[in-house]
């Protein structure tokens, strides 16, 4: 499975949450990673109305923000600071069983 990572540089925390990313598929397995560069998106894509950092798999974001309705850039907040490898990698063990 493909993990979409979207972010832009202009974003703080889209480092850290890819690094996150990245070291919850390798200890996870069987995810690959495409990092997104939302500012390179066609302006009419959703994708672009994720705030960086988001994780898609499927389609989806992991961490359950739904589908935005407009493609608008914005910096993304997680509760508590970017998620680390381990949360990164429990939603991704979550989402292989369903």
């Amino acid at each position: 499975m493909t993990i979409e990572v979207l972010g832009f540089e202009g974003c703080p925390n889209t480092a850290g949450f890819l690094s996150s990313v990245e070291a919850a598929a390798r200890q996870v397995g069987g995810f690959d990673i495409l990092y997104v560069d939302q500012e390179k998106l066609p302006i009419n894509d959703l994708r672009r109305g994720y705030p960086a950092p988001t994780a898609l798999l499927g389609g989806h974001d992991l961490f359950g923000m739904p589908t935005p309705e407009a493609p608008s850039a914005g910096c993304r907040v997680y509760p508590g600071g970017v998620p680390t490898a381990e949360q990164v990698g429990t939603r991704l063990r979550a989402a292989r069983q369903s």
